[in-house]
């Protein structure tokens, strides 16, 4: 039922809907995210202006928000607040990308008022950035995780249910959890971790869909789903002259290209229920 629903989700991207996604991310990849959600069948738009930002959600009829903490500072700490009440009060989808958040002392302040203040539909990180979110002792390093990713599923679990959101783990297998049911996802290529913006751009994808569903899981899952694909058919139209620039403007590609048939056929999806 698990693999059905992400495919029929799938087959939404093609009714021409255009679901608004409002980003508030860091510079560095900003471009990177918007052009996913286009890919995906998305309408970005952009805010970081805090007086504008009741409006930009509830006027503007926004779909879902995607907060981004890769370059946060307090003017845009105060703003993410602000949106985040709003997008909850009117029922708007958020997802949190809490990138780098073990760095500094002030990144973890930020992470934590902004678990306080705003109620989040996903979370998505590796595992570092999930075992940083409920207190544990992490081996990252900036963005980067060096955890054993086969302890992901019980700390996926944990935040899931302590949060009652949907968990996602970026890794070599992605992990996907609303406390209940668990999908993994073991589509993807090595040279993801190669290229800025890669685990950003998967936020965006399942932003994009969470705008046509209110089964954020389904949706979560279908955006790992997307990018493994997309990755692995990337790889394979790399030739000897081509360095991993080419190999990021493909995985462009191929998320714009990907057919719903390429996706069924590609996937390496499993579901199932969480004890």
């Amino acid at each position: 039922m698990i693999r059905e629903n992400v495919l029929n989700l799938y087959k939404r991207k093609f009714e021409e809907i255009y679901p608004l996604v409002c980003f508030q991310t860091n510079y560095a990849t900003v471009l990177d995210l918007v052009d996913m959600c286009i890919h995906s069948g998305g309408s970005p738009v952009l805010s970081d202006e805090i007086e504008e930002a009741h409006e930009m959600v509830e006027f503007s009829k926004t779909d879902a928000v995607v907060m981004n903490l890769g370059t946060i500072n307090r003017p845009y700490l105060n703003l993410m607040i602000e949106t985040g009440k709003t997008a909850n009060r009117i029922g708007v989808t958020i997802i949190l990308d809490p990138a780098a958040i073990t760095a500094s002392n002030f990144r973890r302040e930020a992470v934590e008022t902004l678990l306080r203040e705003v109620k989040f539909s996903i979370i998505k990180g590796n595992l570092g950035e999930i075992k940083f979110l409920l207190g544990y002792t992490t081996k990252n390093k900036g963005i980067d995780s060096f955890e054993d990713e086969s302890t992901g599923e019980k700390y996926c679990l944990e935040l899931a249910r302590k949060l009652n959101t949907v968990v996602v783990m970026t890794g070599k297998v992605d992990i996907i959890t609303d406390g209940n049911r668990i999908s993994t996802v073991g589509n993807g290529n090595e040279r993801l971790k190669r290229i800025c913006g890669m685990g950003s751009s998967v936020a965006s994808i399942m932003a994009t869909y969470s705008g046509l569903t209110e089964d954020y899981f389904i949706s979560a899952t279908l955006g790992a789903v997307i990018m493994g694909v997309a990755s692995e058919k990337a790889e394979e139209r790399m030739t000897l002259k081509d360095g991993i620039r080419s190999y990021k403007a493909y995985v462009h590609d191929e998320v714009y290209l990907l057919s719903l048939e390429e996706l069924e056929k590609r996937m390496k999806m499993d579901g199932y229920q969480a004890n």
